[in-house]
């Protein structure tokens, strides 16, 4: 059973369980009690004690509930079955209540309130749900027609009663499965939303952050920053000569280089660091709580991984260099930062490629 469908049914279970505890209160004051008074009979006394029962059966579960923790294990504590257990055990007393009504005045009203209330209230699986209403039906329909002498109530009795059971079980069967159902749609709606956030927000090919990924946690970095008055620091990766491995080796080699840079780069980096594929054969790494120096030494540390690294496709091995650009993360503005780390970038290109420089 889904461990949401448990917890709606104890807070319906709760309120349910406190009306059960004030109806039995109110019928051992007000009912029970002028009985006693009027006819201190033997079953006069076994019903106040039925009543009395049932009204302390449901005033312990109701405190179980009330502090009792549902927790997302509570498929493996009694706790789980508690609902159709709770539901059973009042019902089959109010049944047998029934009975020695059947003796004395021949009422039903409690049983038949009780069997609606829960019935539709509560989410029960079939078919446990036809064990748990349908042994305590068939107490009532004994009691009816072994202790009822006078015909005409038997009759109505029986059907009033067997309407009410009827109709029990086809709604309470009906609504579990609506909301089994609605359940289901609830969990392929998470699911799609989260496909299409990682789709939003992850690079393809590399399994990396995207741009908008990055410039989305620049922007938070920033403000966290400014008010904490921390540092950090922007790494931009270009592979040099990008084009010249596609054309020489095709785009499958291409496309390989890429995954196994991604690949360095993510291996390399603190979890609380960002890599993104910024663009093309571009990335990005922002480097949290990281000052100018420490991304430096960063930077050094990835150029000469990827310089040692030798990618391989089938027959096919390449090296690869790549030029790194380094700047500080401006608290206020990161198109400020994106152009002194690209800057940065262009001179290390400029200046004969595989270098780091840094600028700002």
């Amino acid at each position: 059973m889904d461990i949401r469908m448990v917890r709606r049914n104890i807070r319906r279970l709760r309120y349910l369980l406190m009306g059960v505890v004030l109806i039995q209160s109110l019928f051992l004051v007000y009912v029970e009690r002028v009985r006693l008074v009027d006819n201190a009979h033997e079953l006069v006394w076994v019903s106040y004690l039925l009543h009395s029962v049932l009204a302390f059966y449901a005033m312990g579960t109701l405190v179980f509930l009330i502090f009792g923790k549902v927790d997302n294990k509570c498929h493996q504590t009694p706790i789980m079955r508690l609902p159709m257990m709770t539901v059973f055990m009042i019902l089959v007393i109010a049944a047998v209540i029934a009975l020695f009504d059947q003796i004395t005045h021949g009422h039903i009203t409690l049983f038949t309130i009780y069997m609606l209330a829960f019935g539709l209230l509560l989410y029960l699986k079939p078919p446990y749900n036809y064990g748990v209403y349908g042994i305590p039906f068939l107490l009532f329909v004994i009691a009816v027609l072994v202790f009822q002498s006078d015909i005409n109530l038997v009759t109505t009795h029986l059907i009033y009663g067997t309407v009410i059971f009827v109709g029990i079980l086809f709604t309470s069967t009906n609504f579990y499965m609506n909301f089994v159902n609605d359940l289901k749609s609830r969990d392929v709606l998470l699911e799609k939303n989260a496909q299409l956030e990682i789709l939003s927000t992850v690079d393809p090919l590399t399994s990396l952050y995207n741009r908008r990924h990055l410039e989305r946690q620049v922007k938070y970095e920033a403000s966290i920053n400014k008010r904490y008055q921390h540092e950090a620091s922007l790494i931009l990766i270009d592979i040099d000569h990008f084009k010249m491995i596609n054309d020489n080796y095709g785009h499958q080699v291409g496309d390989l280089v890429l995954v196994d840079i991604a690949k360095i780069l993510a291996a390399s980096v603190r979890e609380s660091d960002t890599v993104a594929r910024f663009g093309g054969e571009e990335f990005m790494i922002l480097a949290s709580h990281t000052d100018l120096d420490g991304a430096m030494v960063l930077a050094h540390r990835l150029n000469k991984s990827i310089e040692k690294h030798v990618f391989t496709h089938h027959d096919v091995n390449v090296n690869v260099t790549v030029s790194i650009g380094v700047t500080r993360l401006d608290h206020e503005n990161f198109d400020v930062s994106y152009k002194y780390v690209d800057d940065a970038l262009y001179e290390a290109k400029e200046s004969g490629r595989n270098k780091v420089v840094k600028k700002g």
